[in-house]
């Protein structure tokens, strides 16, 4: 019997001691505990644990009253009874700037009431963790993008515009000082087809007609340029304004000096070559480079280097630990990667900001120094198309409402890189990140601010005044009477003078009305009252004229017009502002038609073969169904007709061909001396290729 009792109260133990665990679980007093993995001001970096009760329960970064504005959750957990969940904090997360606590909000779905007082859990961050800066404290802030992928053909990139329009005003939102950007910004430069000169006109168009003012910095990707041609450079410099007073490039990559900080933007040379055989970086390129960063070395401030590819299996933008997930990267086998990684190795202090996967930030590759071995790299998603992993595959089902860049908040002892989704101008704060200048960091000096220049003469927009110089004389009569004869060009705001009566029309009765002004016999050219219309009327013609001409005149001066028109300067600064930008307009090829050509290939046999063309909008056709009827220019290699059509002007940018009965899929136009064929007969899809007579 005592050996019964015996056994028996051994079972007991033993299954008191098994329940143990699951009795300490439930017994933990509830509540946020937070392990921080860092000693460093500013680093979330950590495991946070939340021990509670049955229930959803949000949990958000807060100041002392309510969840900060502008943040997403950092998660959210669902607890089936007492116990504990856990939340990581990855490498260099950071804790923002306002934050004061973290709470936790129990609500079964996405809570309304986020104050501290709703609040079923409340952790005191320590003080010793805080940055504790103000507004003040700010140097400068920037917008980081990449990838914006303009897509003519709509075929991968259907939210491009969208996207882009989305990034701008999350930027202008946000207050940023500039926007820095690494690549690939137009979609189209295979092999076959060419850049698309249309991509860089929408890219410029969302811009001159953003409310985005201040200044825009780009680095080739390798979208920018054609594999094999290597010619995408020079579209690219016209494309993005480097031309001008922005910045300065002849190759294509340059430095800005903003904020006393160093910003060195880099170039992809070889496109689509593969990575893994051709070097993207010219020699003069990566001296350049280099050279650059010994000067600066030790000088007190911050040097970003904009580069858009990342490496194979090292550093930010993709697994190391694994095959990477992207099949693109640069090679450690080709000579110019690995000078650039042992430049990056030899400068530690530098932040490498790149692009090219698109993978989410939510897939946490956003930062790496590869163990303290190399300069801080920092990886970009993507503006026109955000990726995910999904069964171990990147997945390219791009959305509308992700899109995806950095807010970059730039202090003394920290720099913040706010991971956002632009759609919705929201940071996620498990993919805001904190890099922390050496101690050979002092500051700098702050972003200089944008102010008014000095306003230009006003003869520039006074009516009447044709020529533009210091008085209404003769010679404007003259050059107006040249105009109209066709023997003179004038620009835009030479237009705008040349109403001399206020009429909206110019002929001969606005050279009548100035002679009349010149002889005395008029005390002024228009009324007053009809005056104080046309000068209400100017903002909307200053905005009229930005659609017009963005793509003739300069950069520089089509944003200072639409700075000048968000900031609520007088009218006569505005007219001035549209003066300069008006003079700067291309007046040999603003009337010109844009023509160029492409082929097709009679695959079908087809008896004729006609072209109908387009334009979106009211922009019309080039003529009634079928179209024009083609003539065959010579024979493929497999003894196909080849047809050629001349599209006029590229505002017609849709065409088909047809034998007048059946007829191709739509095509968009987006690069000439293409030839198309039939390659799906029973839907009409048409493939393409490279071609000249």
């Amino acid at each position: 019997m005592k050996r019964y009792i015996s056994i028996l109260l051994t079972i007991l133990l033993i299954s008191s001691i098994a329940i143990l665990p699951g009795a300490c679980i439930n017994a933990a007093e509830a509540g946020i505990d937070y392990s921080f993995s860092k000693s460093d001001k500013g680093f979330a970096e950590g495991m946070i644990k939340l021990t509670a009760d049955e229930g959803t329960y949000w949990l958000y970064w807060a100041d002392d009253t309510k969840a900060l504005d502008g943040y997403t959750e950092l998660c959210s957990l669902t607890f089936e009874s007492r116990q504990t969940l856990e939340h990581k904090m990855y490498e260099r997360a950071a804790i923002p700037v306002d934050a004061k606590k973290l709470i936790a909000v129990k609500s079964d779905k996405e809570p309304e009431d986020k104050t501290v007082k709703s609040a079923e859990f409340v952790y005191d961050i320590p003080e010793s963790r805080l940055l504790a800066h103000t507004d003040d404290d700010l140097r400068y802030r920037f917008a980081s993008y990449s990838d914006l992928h303009i897509d003519s053909t709509k075929d991968s990139y259907k939210y491009d515009e969208l996207h882009w329009q989305k990034a701008l005003e999350t930027a202008k939102a946000r207050k940023t000082d500039f926007i820095a950007m690494s690549g690939d910004y137009v979609n189209n430069n295979t092999i076959s087809e060419g850049i698309s000169v249309s991509e860089w006109r929408t890219y410029q168009r969302i811009l001159a007609e953003s409310n985005y003012t201040n200044p825009v910095y780009e680095g080739i990707g390798n979208h920018e340029v054609r594999q094999n041609y290597v010619t995408g450079t020079e579209e690219f410099i016209k494309g993005t304004g480097l031309e001008g007073s922005n910045g300065t490039a002849t190759k294509g990559w340059f430095e800005k000096t903003l904020g006393g900080d160093h910003f060195l933007f880099m170039s992809m040379e070889k496109g689509f070559n593969p990575t893994r055989k051709v070097d993207q970086f010219s020699n003069e390129q990566l001296n350049w480079l280099e050279n650059r960063l010994n000067k600066y070395k030790g000088d007190g401030n911050n040097i970003y280097v904009i580069e858009h590819a990342l490496f194979y299996k090292y550093g930010a933008g993709d697994r190391t630990d694994d095959e990477p997930y992207y099949s693109l990267p640069l090679h450690e086998k080709v000579e110019s990667t690995q000078k650039l990684k042992s430049i990056l190795q030899d400068h530690k202090d530098v932040i490498f900001i790149t692009g090219h996967t698109h993978i989410a930030f939510s897939e946490q590759y956003n930062f790496s120094d590869n163990g303290g071995t190399s300069a801080q790299m920092i990886h970009n998603s993507s503006v026109g198309g955000v990726r995910h992993i999904v069964n171990n595959a990147l997945k390219s089902d791009y959305k509308k409402d992700i899109t995806e860049g950095y807010i970059v908040d730039v202090y003394d002892d920290a720099i913040l890189f706010n991971g956002a989704n632009l759609y919705y101008n929201e940071y996620d704060p498990n993919c805001c990140y904190i890099i922390k200048p050496s101690n050979r960091f002092t500051g700098g000096t702050a972003v200089t601010k944008w102010e008014a220049e000095e306003k230009v003469p006003d003869y520039l927009y006074e009516i009447g005044n044709v020529k533009q110089d210091s008085d209404i004389s003769v010679s404007d009569v003259t050059l107006l009477q040249r105009y109209l004869v066709n023997y003179e060009k004038l620009n835009p705001q030479q237009l705008i003078n040349a109403d001399a009566n206020g009429d909206g029309k110019i002929n001969i009765c606005d050279a009548t009305h100035i002679q009349k002004f010149i002889a005395q016999k008029l005390d002024r050219l228009i009324s007053e009252e009809k005056q104080a219309q046309l000068d209400k009327e100017f903002p909307d013609k200053a905005r009229e004229m930005l659609k017009l001409y963005y793509r003739y005149s300069s950069y520089d001066s089509y944003q200072n017009v639409k700075r000048t028109l968000n900031e609520d300067f007088d009218l006569d600064y505005l007219k001035g502002a549209v003066a300069v930008f008006a003079g700067a307009v291309d007046c040999d090829n603003i009337d010109k038609p844009e023509s160029t050509t492409v082929y097709f290939e009679n695959t079908m046999g087809w008896k004729d073969v006609y072209a109908y063309n387009w334009g979106e909008g009211n922009t019309g056709n080039t003529a009634e169904m079928p179209g024009h009827k083609l003539s065959s220019v010579g024979k493929s290699e497999k003894g196909n007709k080849i047809y050629k059509y001349t599209i006029p002007d590229l505002k017609y940018n849709w065409f088909i061909f047809t034998d007048g009965t059946v007829k191709t899929k739509n095509i968009r136009f987006y690069s000439g001396n293409v030839c198309y064929y039939i390659s799906d007969e029973t839907k009409f899809k048409v493939g393409s290729y490279k071609y000249s007579e």
